[in-house]
């Protein structure tokens, strides 16, 4: 499965991108909404994994929205910090789910499986 994660610490993305690659997953990585909606029409993922709080022109709700607009059959698993952030709010504008920082790789697991992304169990 194609995966783009949009993440601005690069410490995060790199922890994601090593545990979907580890999973056999193709994984396209950004630290710029900007970037993430050019790799979005090019590369066109199976599932995303956005950052809520991102830096620069675009916000994690803009990518989001913009995603939606474009690409509306798309899976979009919001990543946030932010303790006031509601599963249904985004809910509403189309992702699939929500993950909270910091992030648990069973809690990432238990999510993916839910939405369709986790890759059966290795044998």
């Amino acid at each position: 499965m194609k995966l783009l994660i949009v993440e601005d610490e690069p410490k995060i993305r790199a922890l994601l991108s090593s545990y979907f690659e580890g999973h056999g997953h193709e994984v396209l990585t950004t630290e710029s909404g900007e970037e993430a909606l050019t790799l979005l029409q090019q590369h066109k993922p199976a599932l995303i994994l956005l950052d809520l709080s991102l830096k620069g022109k675009l916000t994690g709700r803009d990518v989001l929205r913009e995603t939606m607009q474009r690409v509306p059959e798309s899976k979009i698993v919001v990543v946030t910090g932010l303790v006031e952030a509601s599963e249904e709010e985004f809910r509403k504008l189309g992702a699939s789910g929500l993950l909270r920082k910091p992030i648990e790789l069973d809690a990432l697991s238990q999510l993916l499986r839910q939405v369709g992304g986790e890759p059966p169990a290795s044998a």
